[in-house]
């Protein structure tokens, strides 16, 4: 916060009493002290215009509350003298003080244990009901914004206050006086959701609010029909049966609703299919049915709204794609530009689903507006159709100085995660759109891809790296000239979507054999293990570089761990590891890197002894950091960052090597799997991870013991029961169909992972779709495997 001059005693309209006798300096607010607080009360509370009071508010926002989750001691502190300043008539801010008011209001339905219990948060609570007058009192301010900015408040407070009948029945009785509509239809809107969340949490006051809004809900003086709207949807929200969808739609559109009153109504109507479908809650028909009336409607905005309302629907329920993707689909034609860049974003989302409009799709490649093409480009891409690939061609031969050297390119966007239950249309990434279309048309894909790869390694993008980093240099190609390279920083996002998009290629990749083998020579090997890898046998002409590449790791890890000797010279040392040392971005641990490039050339060329020698040289060298991972704790906790860093990297090493030995099938390698046996063993506490997924399948592979690998997969499977599988539950499905017959365990699970009509999501967006996609394909695969019939998909 800035500092200022106080007001002298005379210019301040707020008497502010107590204000000095408080200790600000010893409070806390998210910057620090608090001496800050008196001096910007002070200001807010002097008269006249003051063109920095805003600025000063949002400084005071910012630190007195910050971003909620707990209510710091200054916070607690202000909130007396922030009732005062809103209750002192001729302060220019008071509607925005009171806003902040309520957001601490707010704070105290959402904060969890223990801050709900701390003393602040009592404070807080404590102040807030001792302003109860006073903030009541503002019901009947002349200022609208103060009326309606308390009224939102009040609602809020009611939920938790002692005093919440005082409050509801205060909001109720201001409705008869109110001359404001949009305030009249805010009181019966704020208030049914108060009190859902009211009776959702069991809260003394949810039969104290309800009383309230049904008062609002019956009362049918003055604008009765201005608002129906309002109260159908207070109605709907006590009692689902009390208005259908169909109801509210034709209240919505009625010619007696003022749309300047209703938030439902703002941007033209763009939010008008949102809103009745949150009103229809879990009913999934009435979603559906709300789309359907609104997707085809005359005003734009509201078709935008429309197809905003149709990916939140298809993104919680299967059947709702079924049911809407013809609908989307037909305005791939519409008149309006961005509807039709939403249609093929959705048609993307779809999946398979859409592919029955890549025709129409295929169409709007041309499109005048830009969003819309390249949308369908995505579609196309997603659906692996052929007539995406010009276009995604192009956008690899843009300018590669695009934002992040990565996917800002030509239209196409960043790799975006996004959570929540809503469907964002944000721009397609480039990266997904190459991956889904490289596995059907490779040939046509990789040479571009080997072009840019080129692109990227240019001398812009590489140097000749330290000779002291204990890697070896590449044979002559053309790129590095025999020269290591030292991979910067600033092009590894777009290293990694093209390696990415190369690996999709699978066999293809092979035509980007120089560029590979020069990443191998680099300070960045595992980017090319992922396309060498996938490549298989085809890339065998890079063999000679994956074996180079694994001795100057196994040097480098022995370096680095202390031991100075190569590792022909024997038995390693036993030294204590920089166990975790910051390293430079992107790179791995050189024991990483070992077992990463050998697990590589084994799926090349099959050479199971190179791979065994590879493994036994990491397990000697690494022995001290197995050991020292397992001292340093007490309750399960690490008793420093010391040993948190020493566990992350005992974990590291138990999945890289679990990836080695995964490969090798039953018998081969089984004594290498003691260590990281005995690291799941022990780690139970972790066992919903991606290392302790890998470590499980890889001893069932060997040993051909599956019993601890179906306990860590029942655990990682049953942690989330249906409702937010993520990558880890994805890993654990495909390691369940390598059960075969001993997959029948899980098949209630998985049978309920395809009997619902709820998506299994853990995020937002088309990706949330895409997840769930995957989780019925993996469930049907395992069942399959196991020998069961797996159930019929929902429909429409």
């Amino acid at each position: 916060m800035t500092s200022r001059r106080p007001p002298a005693p005379d210019e301040a309209l707020a008497r502010l009493d107590g204000l000095d006798d408080i200790p600000w300096p010893d409070l806390e607010h998210a910057y620090g002290p608090a001496a800050d607080v008196p001096v910007a009360l002070r200001a807010l509370a002097r008269p006249g215009d003051d063109p920095l009071r805003e600025d000063l508010l949002d400084d005071l926002d910012a630190s007195i509350y910050h971003q909620g989750g707990a209510v710091y001691t200054a916070g607690a502190a202000a909130v007396p003298f922030l009732i005062e300043l809103a209750a002192t008539p001729g302060l220019s801010t008071r509607a925005a003080i009171v806003e902040l008011i309520g957001r601490f209001a707010v704070l105290q339905n959402e904060m969890r244990e223990p801050w709900r219990s701390a003393g602040p948060a009592l404070s807080c609570r404590a102040a807030l009901v001792a302003g109860h007058d006073a903030l009541v009192g503002l019901l009947d301010d002349a200022d609208h914004g103060v009326r309606t900015a308390v009224a939102a408040l009040l609602w809020r407070y009611a939920l938790w206050s002692p005093r919440a009948d005082e409050a509801a029945q205060a909001l109720a009785g201001r409705d008869a006086t109110e001359p404001d509509l949009a305030l009249r239809v805010s009181l019966r809107l704020d208030g049914a959701r108060a009190t859902a969340e009211a009776r959702a949490s069991n809260a003394p006051s949810a039969g104290a609010l309800e009383a309230a809004v049904r008062r609002l809900v019956e009362a049918t003086q003055g604008d009765g029909d201005a608002l129906r709207f309002a109260r159908l949807a207070a109605a709907r929200r006590l009692d689902p049966a009390a208005a259908s969808w169909r109801d509210l739609l034709d209240a919505a559109l009625a010619p007696t609703t003022p749309h300047d009153a209703y938030p439902a109504w703002a941007e033209n109507g763009a939010r008008l299919a949102g809103a009745l479908c949150g009103l229809c809650g879990d009913d999934r028909d009435g979603r559906i049915d709300v789309v359907r009336a609104l997707i085809g409607h005359e005003r734009p905005q509201i078709r935008i709204g429309a197809l905003r309302a149709a990916g939140d629907a298809m993104l919680r329920r299967r059947s709702a794609t079924v049911a809407l993707v013809p609908l989307i689909g037909a305005l791939l034609e519409d008149s309006e530009p961005e509807v039709r860049a939403m249609s093929a974003d959705l048609l993307a989302a779809a999946g398979e689903a859409g592919a029955a409009f890549d025709d129409a799709l295929a169409a709007v490649l041309d499109d005048p507006h830009r969003p819309a093409a390249i949308r369908a480009v995505w579609a196309l891409a997603r659906h692996g159709d052929a007539r995406a690939v010009p276009a995604l061609v192009h956008a690899l031969d843009q300018d590669e100085n695009a934002e992040d050297n990565a996917e800002d390119t030509d239209g196409f966007g960043p790799s975006a995660h996004y959570s929540g239950s809503f469907y964002w249309f944000s721009p397609p990434p480039l990266r997904e759109a190459l991956v889904a279309c490289a596995a059907r048309h490779a040939s046509s894909l990789a040479p571009a891809l080997r072009a840019a790869l080129a692109r990227c390694l240019a001398p812009s993008g590489v140097e000749a790296a330290d000779p002291g980093n204990g890697a070896e240099s590449g044979a002559g190609d053309g790129i590095t000239d025999g020269v290591c390279l030292d991979v910067r920083a600033e092009i590894l996002p777009r290293l990694h979507l093209l390696c990415d998009a190369l690996a999709a290629c699978g066999s293809a990749a092979v035509v980007a054999g120089p560029e590979l083998e020069a990443l191998l020579a680099s300070t960045h090997p595992q980017s090319a293990c992922t396309v060498i890898e996938a490549a298989g046998p085809a890339a065998a002409h890079c063999v000679p570089h994956l074996a180079r590449s694994v001795r100057a790791a196994v040097q480098a890890a022995s370096a680095a761990l202390g031991d100075p000797r190569p590792l022909e010279s024997g038995t390693q040392s036993a030294t204590r590891p920089p166990v975790g040392e910051r390293r430079a971005a992107g790179l791995g641990a050189p024991w990483i890197t070992a077992l990463t490039v050998a697990r590589t050339r084994f799926a090349v060329d099959g050479d199971e002894r190179a791979l065994l020698d590879t493994v036994d040289a990491v397990l000697a060298l690494t022995a001290p950091l197995r050991r020292d991972a397992e001292t340093g704790w007490e309750d399960g906790r690490p008793k420093s960052a010391e040993a948190a860093a020493r566990a992350r990297d005992a974990a590291g090493l138990a999945n890289a090597l679990a990836r080695c030995l995964a490969p090798l099938g039953p018998g081969a390698g089984a004594s290498r799997t003691t260590w990281p046996e005995r690291w799941l063993r022990a780690q139970e506490r972790r066992w919903r991870s991606h290392e302790a997924v890998a470590v499980a399948r890889a001893h069932a592979r060997v040993t051909g013991d599956s019993d601890l690998a179906r306990q860590v997969f029942r655990r990682v499977l049953d942690s989330g029961p249906g409702t937010a599988y993520s990558q880890i539950e994805l890993a654990a499905l495909r390691a369940v169909a390598e059960l075969r017959p001993e997959a029948r365990e899980f098949a209630p699970l998985l049978r309920a992972c395809l009997d619902r009509d709820e998506r299994v999501v853990d995020g937002g967006g088309w990706r949330g779709m895409a997840l769930d996609d995957e989780v019925q394909h993996l469930a049907a695969t395992a069942l399959a495997a196991a020998g069961l019939t797996p159930p019929a998909a929902p429909t429409g």
